[in-house]
C-alpha cells in the first residue's frame, strides 16, 4: 500500500505533513511515532518485539525498554487509544506490540465525490438551491459591483546587489527616495537617494560612520538622519535645497546628540519648525519634541525638550502620526503647539503603515497587504523572503518597499576555549535559548524565516552535548509559542510560557508537555525550586497577589499562604518578572559606578536578554553596530570583556538572548548574520 496517506482505523495519516486527523482534528506526529507506526504496519500481524523496535528505531544507540514504552505511550495519546482496550496497537506480553488496527489507502478525491449520498427530497433540494443562488447573488453584487479590486503594478528593483538597503522615506514631492545602504563586507551605512526621474542613485554621505535613518522635513528642505560612530551618535541635518549632484556639498549641522545604543527611529521636522525624535525617558520610550530656532547668521539651537507621547516606534504623515505604545499601535493627530492627539487604535494585525488613502493601511510581513475601512484586507505583492518596512508617497501613488532575509543562529560560546560553536541549523530562526544548570542540554524555539499560512505550528527542539544532532522536543500551536524557557535545576524537565500565557512542563525524556495553568494574563514570576521538585508562579486575582506552588510528582497546584509567599532572588528571577530587565539595568550601572550610562545599558539589555550566573552577569553592550560581550565579575566586582559577537545594522524583529550554566563555563548566544535585503518599487493603481 502507499504511506503517503492512508487510514488506521477511522483515522487519516499524512506523512507529508506529518501530522494525523483524529476526530476531524489534526495533530502533529514526530518521525520516530510515524516509524514505529510504519514498523508496526509492515509486520502485521505479527507482533514486533522491543529489541527490533530499538534495532530499527535507534540504530548504534543504546537506549533502554523505557524509551519503546514512552513512544508507544506517545502513540496512543495521539491517536486517542488506550493500552487497556486498545484499538490500534496492542501490548504482546513478554514479547513487544502489534498492530490491530485496520489499515487502507485514504480515500482519493474521486471516491469522495463518488461515494453514495442519501436520497433528499426534491423540495428540500429546491429551497437549497434557491437559497444558494441568493448567498451568490448577494456575494457578487457585494464585492465585484461596488467595491474595487485594489491593484498595484510592479515597477523594478532600485537595487540588487549583495548587502542591505534600509530605512526608505519618500521626500514630499514624490521625486526622491532616501534610504542607507550597506555593502556586503562593511560595518557601516552609506547614505544614499534615488532619483526615480532619471532612475539614478547617489551617495550623498560616505563618511566612514555610518549613517542611517534618512527622513525629510514637511518642507523637502532639510534630509535628516542619524550618524553612529562606536561611541557616539548625532542627529544631523542636511541642506537639499538645489541639486542633488551638489547635495554632498551643501551644509550638514549637527541638531544633537543621541544614544548610540539606540535603533534609530526617523526624525520628524514639521513645518512648524518642530523636531521630533524618539528617546529613553525614565526607563520609557518616548517621542521627545523640540522647537528649532535660526538665528540672524543661520546658526540653529533646540529649546528644553518635552515628552509629549510614550512610544517605542513611531511613523508620520503630514499632521498624521501613528506610534507603538504596550505593544498597541495608537493613530493621533500632531497639533500646531506640537501636542499629540490620540484620535483611535490601529486595528491591524501585523506591522502597519500609512495607506495611499485616509482610514486605510499597509502592513509589512511574509506579504504586502491592503488593509481599507469596511473590506477584508487583501494581499498586494508576495515578496521573496520578508518585506521589512514600507514607504509610500500619496502624491504619486508609488510604493517602495525592502525585501530580503537574514539568519538568526545558535552558537555556544566556551569562557575556557574562548571559541564560538554552531547549535542549530541556518535555514530557521532559533530563538528563546536555555541552557541547563550542568551545560549538558540546550533548548530552544524554532520558527520558519518566512512566514506559511499552511505551518500551524512551532518547534521546540532539545540538543544534547554529547549529541551531534538535536532532537525534536515538542511542536505547539502558534498561539502557544513559547516566550520563554527554564530548565529545572536537575535537567529532568522544561517549564515553557507560552505567548497565550499558558505554563507548560514537559519531562525531556518522554517528550510529552502538559499544562499547569492555561491562558492567565496575570500569571508572572515563575522559576524552579532548588530540588527541581516543584514551579513556583504568581497570579492577580481581584487586585491581590497569589502565590502558587506546581508539585511535579502529583501534578497539582497548591495557594500558598501569605506567610509562605517566597522571596525570590535575581540569580532565580528572569523575564517573567514584573521589571527585571530594569531591575539588572540598575544594578550594574550602580556596580559599574556609571562606567556605562544607565539608558545606554537599558536599550542594550533590552536588545539582547541577559544571563545571570552563580557567579555574575553576563550581558551584551551595542555601541554603534557592534555587539561586544562583556562578564560582571559579582565575587571580584570586576567587568570584563569577553568577546565581540557579531554586528547589529537592522532590526529584524526577533528577540535575541543569553543563557549560561550555573558555573558560566558556557554561554548560549544568538548571532545574526548574512543581512540581505533589496528595495522593490510598485505603482498604486485604482480603478
Amino acid at each position: 500500500m502507499q504511506f503517503e496517506r492512508f487510514l488506521l482505523n477511522d483515522v487519516l495519516i499524512d506523512t507529508q505533513k506529518m501530522s494525523v486527523k483524529v476526530d476531524g482534528i489534526w495533530r502533529p506526529l514526530e518521525h520516530k511515532q510515524l516509524a514505529l507506526i510504519r514498523l508496526l504496519i509492515e509486520k502485521s500481524p505479527e507482533p514486533v518485539s522491543r529489541d527490533e523496535i530499538i534495532n530499527q528505531l535507534w540504530p548504534n544507540l543504546v537506549v533502554s525498554d523505557n524509551s519503546v514504552s514512552q513512544l508507544v505511550a506517545q502513540i496512543r495519546k495521539t491517536l486517542n487509544d488506550t493500552s487497556k482496550e486498545p484499538t490500534f496497537i496492542k501490548t504482546v506480553p513478554r514479547l513487544g506490540y502489534q498492530c490491530i488496527a485496520i489499515v487502507a489507502n485514504a480515500p482519493t478525491l474521486a471516491q469522495r465525490a463518488n461515494s453514495p449520498q442519501k436520497n433528499i427530497p426534491i423540495h428540500w433540494l429546491v429551497l437549497g438551491a434557491f437559497l444558494g443562488f441568493i448567498i451568490t447573488f448577494i456575494a457578487l453584487f457585494d464585492f465585484n459591483i461596488f467595491k474595487s479590486t485594489p491593484k498595484i503594478k510592479y515597477i523594478s528593483r532600485i537595487t540588487s546587489s549583495p548587502g542591505a538597503e534600509a530605512y526608505l522615506s519618500f521626500s514630499p514631492n514624490g521625486r526622491f527616495l532616501a534610504y542607507s545602504q550597506i555593502v556586503a563586507g562593511q560595518s557601516q551605512y552609506d547614505l544614499v537617494v534615488h532619483d526615480l526621474q532619471t532612475n539614478s542613485s547617489h551617495t550623498i554621505k560616505s563618511s566612514g560612520y555610518s549613517e542611517q535613518a534618512p527622513n525629510w522635513s514637511e518642507d523637502g528642505k532639510w534630509l535628516l538622519y542619524y550618524r553612529y560612530s562606536p561611541f557616539s551618535c548625532e542627529v544631523r541635518g542636511l541642506s537639499v535645497h538645489n541639486a542633488i549632484e551638489l547635495w554632498r556639498l551643501n551644509r550638514d549641522v549637527s541638531l544633537l546628540e543621541c544614544d548610540s545604543a539606540q535603533v534609530p527611529q526617523k526624525v520628524i521636522l514639521n513645518k512648524s519648525g518642530q523636531l521630533f525624535v524618539n528617546e529613553m525617558s525614565q526607563g520609557e520610550k518616548g517621542i521627545v519634541k523640540y522647537n528649532i530656532y535660526m538665528d540672524d547668521i543661520n546658526n540653529l539651537s533646540l529649546s528644553k525638550k518635552e515628552i509629549v507621547a510614550q512610544a517605542e516606534a513611531y511613523r508620520s504623515r503630514g499632521d498624521q502620526i501613528i506610534y507603538k505604545q504596550d505593544l498597541q499601535w495608537v493613530q493621533g493627530t500632531i497639533g500646531k503647539d506640537g501636542e499629540i492627539r490620540k484620535t483611535g487604535l490601529v486595528e491591524v494585525g501585523d506591522e502597519p503603515y500609512f495607506g495611499l488613502t485616509d482610514g486605510s493601511w499597509l502592513s509589512a510581513g511574509s506579504e504586502l497587504k491592503l488593509h481599507s475601512p469596511g473590506q477584508q484586507s487583501s494581499t498586494l505583492y508576495k515578496p521573496y523572503g520578508e518585506i521589512s518596512e514600507i514607504a509610500i508617497n500619496s502624491e504619486t501613488g508609488l510604493i517602495a518597499h525592502t525585501e530580503g532575509s537574514a539568519e538568526v543562529n545558535l552558537y555556544e560560546f566556551s569562557i575556557t576555549s574562548d571559541t564560538f560553536t554552531a547549535v542549530s541549523s541556518n535555514s530557521r530562526i532559533d530563538t528563546q535559548a536555555t541552557i541547563s544548570s550542568d551545560g549538558m542540554q540546550v533548548a530552544y524555539v524554532s520558527t520558519t524565516p518566512h512566514a506559511d499560512p499552511q505551518i500551524t505550528h512551532v518547534e521546540v527542539w532539545l540538543k544534547h552535548r554529547f549529541k551531534s544532532s538535536p532532537n525534536l522536543l515538542t511542536s505547539l500551536l502558534k498561539k502557544d509559542k513559547p516566550k520563554l524557557l527554564l530548565f529545572s535545576p536537575n535537567g529532568e524537565y522544561l517549564a515553557m510560557l507560552s505567548e497565550s500565557n499558558t505554563l507548560f512542563i514537559i519531562n525531556t525524556f518522554s517528550k510529552i508537555p502538559r499544562s499547569v495553568i492555561k491562558e492567565n494574563q496575570t500569571l508572572q514570576n515563575i522559576y524552579w525550586s532548588n530540588d527541581g521538585k516543584s514551579l513556583y508562579f504568581k497570579t492577580i486575582e481581584e487586585k491581590r497577589s497569589q502565590f502558587w506552588k506546581h508539585e511535579i510528582a502529583s501534578a497539582s497546584n497548591t495557594l500558598l499562604p501569605e506567610l509562605e509567599q517566597p522571596y525570590t532572588a535575581l540569580i532565580n528571577k528572569n523575564e517573567s518578572f514584573d521589571s527585571y530587565i530594569n531591575d539588572i539595568g540598575v544594578y550594574l550601572y550602580e556596580a559599574l559606578q556609571g562606567e556605562v550610562p544607565l539608558h545606554h545599558l537599558s536599550y542594550s539589555l533590552e536588545l539582547y536578554r541577559p544571563a545571570i550566573y552563580k557567579g555574575g552577569i553576563y550581558y551584551v553592550v551595542r555601541q554603534g553596530h557592534q555587539l561586544s560581550l562583556f562578564n560582571y565579575n559579582i565575587k571580584e566586582q570586576t567587568n570584563e570583556f569577553i568577546s565581540d559577537v557579531g554586528l547589529y545594522l537592522y532590526d529584524v524583529n526577533v528577540e535575541l538572548g543569553l543563557s549560561a550554566t550555573s558555573d558560566g563555563e558556557y554561554i548560549i548566544i544568538n548571532r545574526i548574520e548574512n543581512l540581505e535585503m533589496d528595495i522593490v518599487l510598485h505603482e498604486f493603481l485604482t480603478d
